[in-house]
């Protein structure tokens, strides 16, 4: 299962409705268990999957499955199963999450509303699908826009650069020697702020570079050990 512990609460809450619970046989419980798993075999969507721990004679875990997003490579972690169980009055009850902290569970009142469950959350995985399309497509487009200014730059100011990315920034290599480069990484969401501030940037690095001046980014907590801040507060 791939959608977040909320999204799950949120479907178990529309979908069952707890009502005229269906009741599990409990003196046939290997009956019960091929049954549910035939017949959640055939709806769309729905992997079955096993576990040799429910043939011990305390599981009461009838049936397990999953339901893949369509496209991935089906490959799935214990916690993404579903189980069908029996409860304590011997009722139906679908349960998500094999941890306690993060399980949600319904009573099943009929086959139906596991199918309606299993199509509400393909329809997520659509809607996920489309979103993250969407985005990438709002990525491109930036990057396209960062790229054909570092280029009109790059002709006029005569340097090399190269560019790569992720889902969050376009990282910019820009060579300032045979040997040197900066890297500046800017991130999609100060597109807007950042893309007319990068042909200044880039030309005052440049020229500090060229006067001679080196300088590194790096994380505050590799200040060598025997330096010290001189904090403005105290200037």
């Amino acid at each position: 299962m791939k959608l977040p512990p909320p999204s799950i609460r949120k479907l178990f809450r529309e979908d069952f409705s707890g009502q005229s619970a269906i009741v599990v046989d409990r003196a046939n419980l290997s009956k019960e268990s091929k049954h549910w798993q035939s017949l959640l075999g055939q709806i769309e969507g729905v992997h079955v999957t096993r576990h040799p721990g429910d043939k011990d004679s305390r599981s009461k875990t009838l049936c397990r499955f999953t339901i893949p997003e369509p496209n991935t490579d089906g490959q799935y972690w214990r916690s993404d199963e579903l189980r069908l169980e029996y409860d304590s009055e011997s009722r139906l009850t679908i349960h998500s999450y094999r941890f306690r902290e993060s399980q949600h569970s319904a009573v099943v009142s009929d086959l139906d509303e596991i199918k309606t469950f299993v199509r509400h959350v393909l329809e997520r995985y659509a809607r996920r699908h489309a979103g993250a399309k969407k985005r990438e497509k709002v990525r491109e487009f930036k990057s396209k826009a960062i790229v054909a200014q570092v280029k009109k730059l790059a002709k006029e100011e005569k340097f090399d650069f190269a560019t790569s990315g992720d889902t969050v920034k376009l990282k910019l290599f820009v060579k300032l020697s045979k040997h040197d480069l900066i890297e500046i990484s800017v991130p999609f969401k100060q597109f807007e702020k950042m893309l007319p501030k990068l042909r200044v940037t880039i030309q005052s690095l440049r020229e500090l570079y060229a006067e001679g001046l080196r300088f590194k980014i790096m994380p505050v907590g590799r200040l060598p050990w025997n330096v010290q801040w001189v904090k403005h507060e105290t200037l």
